[in-house]
């Protein structure tokens, strides 16, 4: 059962959009994501196929995500592929809401795989819409050099 957060962002959509459409910026504002491979682009030089590497520090967990992108709704869908330690789906939407403004609409469904120990599975649990829309919130801020008095961050 996907969850779902909305957050509002100090930039231009189209800013905002540039970062969400590259998942191989996640290991910059995603929490369990330590590094990310981009293993195929699209013809526009996206990336479409990415192998994920989360949480390091206490033992690799590893899995593929698909990717497509709708740049007229600067759209973003995922979910992942083959065998994995963590299967996920969702969406994620940038909509300009006024001049130098947006909103983050993001949808995930995620699991970790059953046969990761105890520790790696609670490590996901905490990765909710709610902190991953805040943690893109701090990450579009820094990306964008965005500085104002109404930071969430």
């Amino acid at each position: 059962m996907p969850v779902a957060a909305t957050i509002e962002l100090p930039c231009d959509a189209d800013a905002a959009w540039a970062l969400l459409a590259d998942p191989s910026l996640a290991p910059d504002w995603v929490t369990a994501v330590a590094d990310a491979e981009v293993l195929e682009r699209d013809a526009a030089g996206r990336p479409v196929r990415v192998r994920f590497v989360g949480m390091p520090s206490v033992g690799s967990a590893t899995y593929v995500v698909a990717y497509r992108h709708d740049d007229a709704t600067r759209s973003l869908w995922w979910e992942t592929v083959g065998e994995a330690d963590r299967r996920m789906d969702g969406h994620a939407r940038i909509e300009p809401v006024a001049a130098g403004r947006c909103r983050l609409h993001y949808e995930l469904a995620a699991a970790a795989n059953r046969t990761l120990p105890p520790w790696a599975q609670s490590g996901y649990a905490g990765d909710t819409p709610d902190k991953v829309v805040a943690a893109f919130e701090r990450f579009a801020r820094r990306r964008l050099g965005v500085v104002t008095g109404d930071s969430a961050g």
